[in-house]
């Protein structure tokens, strides 16, 4: 076939498997065409124990500017001219490297585990699958995405932050502007980086609000618990607050979003791991990285060579930008016998659907269990779906990689069409 990875990608969005096990066979080190005599070159990865080597390496990073070799000064998180989306980005968590990255990450990571060791999140989930679930029974078709699977993860991450509900379509609809800034988006980027700009302004304005809110009168959500945090390094600055919240809005959902809706989709395409699991829902808290592992809902993620190294037998050099294919090295043979196929029972051990390293995802623990209970309240109506009629379509996205829409025909519903 002609085209680069990059245009061939796009062109199988849907199913992008079957060109990662060409790459990965082929070239699993592939060097982008067109950029071989660029100052800094650009790298795929497509194998399991490659971008391992790349994800818990030291001497890879989140900062392009680390290794940067060029003239002039090194290049930008963000192009200039989006000031806001800019200072956003800049106090993300995932585009931090130590120490500022450890400290942050820590603050983060004791509430969350906090919140799961209390039981407080187990019954926030439980009580917002039981909702959500409620308004799909007794129709005949469901729209998986918009009715279920976005509106669960956010509506957690926001009872954690301490946002009123009531927000969540706006916040939803500016978090999504945001990922138009992303450089593996298709079309005009400075028009997309100007929608992401915008976005990035009415969140700043919010969460600073919500921010000087609790300056104002302490609360106990996560808001106020990181406001108030010192861990001896004095507290965090409002735009790392403000950074904080819009990252983990952002990340927290998106992704969360995409492991429902794709692993639904597989059970859907699985009959027999589905009828197992409807037997025994207890395994299904064992089957989620299975399901993750299958089709991740992040298949790319982005680091820079900090010095001169090889990766898989390839010369990469000090700041040249590595792409790491996560969904190809997910479904490396290597790694996993029978890669392409299903498996509930499958030891799955070390997988990247949410990273590894100090950036692996923090909310990962948090991500497993909703999937787990979201799936657990929809295993019936999943039963009952007419598989030869689903219908579906993909977000133009081959980082945050997941249907936008799902349409689903249900058999034997029980009480009138709502």
């Amino acid at each position: 076939m002609q085209g680069t990875f990059l245009e061939r990608l796009r062109k199988n969005i849907e199913e992008p498997y079957g060109l990662y096990r060409e790459f990965r066979e082929n070239d699993p080190v592939h060097l982008l065409p067109g950029r071989a005599e660029a100052t800094e070159q650009q790298w795929f990865v497509f194998r399991h124990d490659d971008v391992g080597k790349v994800l818990t390496g030291r001497h890879f990073g989140r900062r392009a500017a680390v290794g940067y070799r060029g003239s002039g000064p090194p290049p930008a998180l963000i192009p200039p001219g989006f000031p806001r989306l800019a200072r956003s980005v800049e106090n993300w968590l995932v585009f931090m490297d130590p120490p500022a990255h450890g400290r942050l990450r820590s603050l983060i990571a004791d509430r969350f585990a906090d919140r799961l060791r209390s039981g407080e999140l187990n019954e926030a989930v439980d009580r917002i699958t039981a909702d959500l679930a409620r308004g799909l029974a007794g129709r005949s078709m469901v729209e998986l995405v918009d009715d279920y699977a976005a509106p669960l993860p956010l509506l957690v991450v926001l009872e954690v932050l301490g946002v009123d509900p009531r927000d969540r379509d706006a916040l939803r609809g500016h978090a999504l502007a945001l990922r138009e800034g992303s450089s593996f988006r298709p079309g005009d980027r400075a028009a997309r980086l100007a929608r992401a700009e915008e976005a990035a302004g009415r969140l700043d304005d919010y969460f600073r609000a919500a921010v000087h809110d609790r300056r104002r009168t302490p609360r106990t959500d996560l808001i106020g618990e990181l406001v108030a945090a010192d861990d001896g390094n004095g507290p965090l600055t409002d735009d790392a607050l403000v950074g904080t919240c819009v990252h983990l809005l952002t990340s927290g959902h998106e992704a969360t979003s995409n492991v429902v809706s794709k692993a639904a989709l597989a059970l859907l395409g699985a009959p027999a791991a589905l009828a197992e699991l409807r037997a025994r829902p207890e395994a299904l808290s064992g089957a989620v990285d299975e399901l993750i592992r299958y089709d991740a809902p992040v298949q790319m993620v982005t680091r820079w060579a900090y010095r001169d190294a090889r990766v898989g037998g390839r010369a990469v050099r000090r700041g040249d930008k590595l792409t790491l294919v996560l969904g190809s090295a997910n479904r490396d043979p290597d790694r996993y016998p029978d890669p392409d196929e299903l498996r509930i029972g499958r030891d799955v051990g070390r997988h990247f659907g949410f990273g590894m390293g100090i950036h692996h995802c923090l909310g990962y623990g948090l991500a497993r269990m909703e999937t787990t209970k979201a799936l657990q309240s929809i295993l019936e109506l999943l039963s009952e779906v007419d598989t030869t009629d689903v219908r579906v379509r993909y977000a133009d996205d081959i980082v945050f990689h997941g249907p936008e829409r799902i349409e689903l025909k249900v058999r034997q519903t029980t009480g009138p069409e709502r």
